[in-house]
């Protein structure tokens, strides 16, 4: 037999799941890369944003509306699909679990409820007020590295040769220089315990607690860099577009603190987020 390529790898692997009764799948990460270029913020953003005030629904919703619509409609109907399950299963669950996928990206506006924030990116996406009560054993969550990273948007493939147009990128916010910074192995547990704990960043900028983590070391940095580049490469070579990979490890390779806690944690899984022309812009552990 020859060598498998990695679109026919994806096509078994989607035989495969229609072959079995089909269940609605989910994962906790889709709630984050659902959320477009805001957890891009610039330094004025970061410290902007946490002094605003979203407790009213209208606040939220029209601060929203700019930062995720134009990204939701770059995703493939199939991708939708996904979104549409993970949102359906997560609004349905306690404000704690909610709140813990909040904390893990590091969204930089301060939320009075995260079921209300969550409510009104369902509400723009899918113009319904809230989803329909479900049955939990028609769902389940799938954890397999090729559905986590499935998310794929249609967005037409640049022409690689000409970067004027990037110069000035369809983003509310500007494409961060620093970001590999603050997740490198230098910073010290003490830099992500205030991050965690007081909401000031590695560069010193005041913004929210969230969770908070760093790479261990610049070998397994290099080569979680280097693994996530070729996947996003591959995908391209396949006609498939994303610009968030999360990838799991055989061992550690990050450690920090969840949002308010002064305990380390260590973690075995990371994101990886790109721009369009495959620009690897931030790549942070990740600690839920």
């Amino acid at each position: 037999m020859g060598k498998m390529t990695l679109g026919d790898f994806f096509k078994t692997y989607r035989e495969h799941l229609w072959g079995k009764e089909r269940k609605k799948r989910y994962y906790w990460g889709f709630m984050g890369d659902i959320l477009g270029e805001l957890i891009l913020p610039t330094d004025e953003e970061i410290i902007e944003f946490a002094q605003r005030d979203f407790t009213e629904t209208v606040a939220l919703r029209y601060f929203l509306q700019p930062w995720i619509m134009p990204d939701f409609y770059l995703f493939t109907e199939e991708s939708k699909l996904r979104i549409r399950d993970t949102l359906a299963w997560y609004l349905h669950q306690p404000e704690k679990e909610l709140d813990s996928i909040v904390n893990a990206f590091q969204i930089p506006i301060p939320i009075a409820s995260a079921k209300q924030f969550y409510t009104v990116i369902w509400q723009e996406f899918f113009l319904s007020n809230f989803p329909d009560p479900i049955n939990p054993d028609d769902y389940e969550e799938d954890t397999s590295p090729e559905f986590i990273n499935s998310l794929y948007k249609t967005a037409e493939r640049p022409d690689w040769s000409d970067t004027s147009y990037y110069a000035s990128p369809e983003r509310i916010g500007t494409v961060r220089t620093d970001l590999l910074e603050w997740y490198s192995p230098e910073r010290t547990l003490d830099e992500m315990k205030l991050w965690a704990t007081t909401g000031i960043r590695p560069n010193n900028i005041k913004g929210l607690m969230s969770d908070a983590a760093k790479w261990l070391d610049y070998y397994d940095m290099n080569r979680a860099n280097q693994r996530a580049l070729n996947q996003f490469g591959e995908l391209q070579e396949n006609g498939l577009y994303v610009d968030r990979l999360t990838l799991t490890f055989e061992k550690d390779i990050g450690i920090g603190f969840f949002k308010g806690t002064t305990k380390p944690v260590k973690t075995r899984r990371a994101r990886f987020l790109f721009d369009r022309l495959g620009n690897l812009l931030t790549n942070y552990p990740i600690l839920k």
